[in-house]
Order: structure tokens, then sequence, then C-alpha cells
């Protein structure tokens, strides 16, 4: 089966780094097949059998830390999950201009109650989030970003349950999923 592993907070403000051709070998030497990379924030295909995505972050987690002496979460989704994660995603989202969209990637395990409690409220006319299975569809006013309160998630302790990618990189993720 195709899976995508999203890693947390890798080369993001020159903190955890890895260089994508060795998180690939990392990958290949654990053992997973047809390994590909997509951009330098951490995204990962791959092909596994007879594991569960919760196995497989566990088995990612510790490779990375054993083969790259860094300490990163994972989030694995399958390709069917992937599909039907990107399908959820609410009616025009990403289609405002002038709006920045994320996705919101929940790593396991999460209580989304607790997560949307501690985002606390949205200021509806400049931000909204929509709740997935596994994921928080998020948009932003772009102008107004610093004023929102998606836009100061960094500070919140939610922040580390989750790893986030834009829209664009999602829809390709999704893509790439598909190809065989």
């Amino acid at each position: 089966m195709r899976y995508l592993a999203l890693l947390r907070g890798v080369n993001v403000g020159g903190k955890a780094l890895i260089r994508m051709a060795d998180l690939k070998i990392c990958f290949e030497q654990a053992g997973f097949t047809n390994v590909h990379t997509y951009i330098n924030s951490g995204n990962v295909i791959f092909e596994a059998s007879g594991k569960s995505t919760t196995a497989l972050a566990a088995e990612i987690e510790t490779c990375i830390k054993e083969q790259l002496s860094l300490s990163v979460r994972v989030v694995v989704i399958d390709q069917p999950s992937y599909a039907v994660m990107m399908k959820a995603a609410p009616a025009g989202y990403g289609e405002k201009e002038g709006w920045k969209y994320n996705v919101l990637f929940l790593i396991p395990p999460y209580d989304i109650d607790e997560i949307v409690s501690d985002i606390g409220e949205l200021k509806p006319d400049i931000e909204s989030m929509a709740m997935g299975n596994g994921v928080i569809f998020q948009e932003l006013l772009f102008t107004s970003f610093g004023k929102t309160t998606g836009g100061k998630l960094a500070s919140r302790s939610s922040y580390q349950k989750m790893t986030i990618r834009n829209w664009n990189t999602a829809r390709k993720l999704r893509s790439l999923l598909e190809q065989q």
C-alpha cells in the first residue's frame, strides 16, 4: 500500500535540518519501497505492507532518531484515507483571492475537542476552520494574518500536536500519492 509520511517541523527556521536525500535513504534502509520525497519540508511517499499507520509512524520516528540523530514527530496516512481527507475540504476552499489556506494534520493520538478549545475563538470575518477526519482546514485573510487566532497558533500547546501544509502542497501530495 502507498503511504504519505508528514514530518513535523523539519527544515523550518534553520532547525531540525534534514536533507531529503538522507531522508529517502533512511526510509529505504528501514525497508520501505518506492520512496519519494516532495519539496524540502518532510513529505515522503512510500510503500509498505502489513502495519498500521501508527506503527509505521513510530518506526519512522525511531529510524530518523537513530540514523539522522533527530527527534521528530510523524503522521502517516494511507493513500485511500488521504484522498477522503482532501475530498472533505469545505466547498470553495482554496478559491478566495487574498486568503491563506492551510491543512493542519493532527498527530495521533489527539483529542479534537481539546485541540479546538486550545486554538481559541476565531474571528469569523478574517478566519475560519473546518474539522475533517484527522485534519483541520484553516482559512486566514492574508492581509490580517497577524490579527487572526490561527496566525498565533505557534504559541498554543496544540501546535505540538499537528504538522501544517499549505493547500497547494496538500493537493500536490494527493496527486503524487495517486500516481502509480
